[in-house]
């Protein structure tokens, strides 16, 4: 029972809430005050678009993760295209693929949030060229982990052999069974251990890299908000932190959602270590449920969109608190 509530109904359960929330976000955007968004209003609908799209792919190429002694496996657990052939590996790679390039939106709106508070030319008359940049840079990141999955971690004969164990145990099924997306670090030939480290140094490479220019790019925004607030209102100051605070909180929760179990499924097997299932149960929870958690963080964050949510709520609860006594009572 649990395997089918964390496999069938939890990816169903987070897709419909994606498909609640994001509209509900991408309305809240559309219909505030273009002055306080500007453009940004088109880089969120990207990500609100994204989101919706990556809850969809969750349920048609659902994935299972598991360790077996000094190896990691991603598969894909069931579905239109479980069955083993190079196109269905090829949508496990791009389905793995989609984590590069939920760091690659968020970078770009970091970069956007840098060049408003400088006044760029790109964030106002040329924002197409910034736009078109955005998506080259994401489709980039999903390339460069598409490409290294593909050929650096497709399961070939020795790799299967190695894990048959494992997917007998857990699965009780044999590997023929499985599109299998993994990597050994030993007790397996070296042409295996090489493309398993060229895979992970290559992913993890990007990722650290990404993150890290978070970290620069959030650094000098908040430097350059810190000199503006003498020169420009309070409340343009206030709202320009706000902006940045609910971006940090936008990217936080990918990289505890999405990134942290990664680099366990990564390096753990490294050691031998096999991590239990239930810790594989929450890192396959873990990767459907961003999609709806991040808007609504991003909500909560933002004052004058948490109000207005407050005050439908509000409103609802007061019209549903006056109904009763709207009755007259019959004599």
């Amino acid at each position: 029972m649990l395997t089918n509530w964390i496999y069938v109904f939890l990816p169903r359960i987070s897709c419909a809430l994606a498909w609640v929330v994001n509209p509900i976000f991408i309305y809240l955007i559309f219909t505030e005050s273009s002055n306080k968004f500007g453009n940004y209003r088109f880089l969120l609908l990207y990500f609100a678009l994204f989101n919706l799209t990556y809850s969809i792919v969750n349920i048609v190429v659902p994935i299972d993760i598991i360790t077996y002694r000094y190896s990691y496996m991603v598969i894909l657990r069931d579905g239109w295209f479980v069955e083993l052939s190079d196109f269905n590996f090829s949508l496990l790679s791009a389905r793995c693929s989609l984590v590069g390039a939920t760091f690659a939106l968020i970078l770009v709106h970091f970069v956007y949030r840098y060049l408003a508070i400088q006044n760029s030319s790109l964030t106002r008359e040329n924002f197409h060229w910034y736009m078109t940049g955005s998506i080259f840079v994401s489709v980039f990141h999903f390339s460069i982990w598409h490409l290294t999955c593909m050929y650096f971690t497709h399961a070939e004969v020795e790799m299967r052999q190695y894990v048959i164990p494992g997917i007998r145990r857990t699965f009780g099924n044999e590997t023929i069974d499985f599109n299998i997306l993994g990597g050994a670090f030993h007790e397996v030939p070296n042409n295996v251990i090489k493309r398993t480290w060229i895979a992970v140094a290559i992913c993890t490479s990007i990722s650290v890299l990404t993150v890290t220019q978070f970290i620069v790019l959030s650094r000098m925004i908040i430097n350059k908000l810190n000199s503006m607030s003498i020169t420009v209102s309070k409340k343009i100051a206030r709202f320009q932190f706000e902006l940045l605070r609910a971006l940090i909180v936008q990217t936080t929760i990918p990289i505890v959602i999405s990134f942290a179990p990664c680099l366990f499924c990564w390096f753990i097997p490294i050691s031998g270590i096999e991590l239990p299932r239930p810790f594989n149960y929450y890192e396959v929870s873990a990767f459907g449920i961003f999609p709806f958690v991040d808007p609504i963080a991003i909500i909560l964050c933002l004052p004058i969109f948490r109000a207005r949510v407050f005050s439908f709520l509000s409103s609802i609860a007061s019209v549903s608190s006056e109904k009763p006594s709207c009755a007259s009572p019959t004599k």
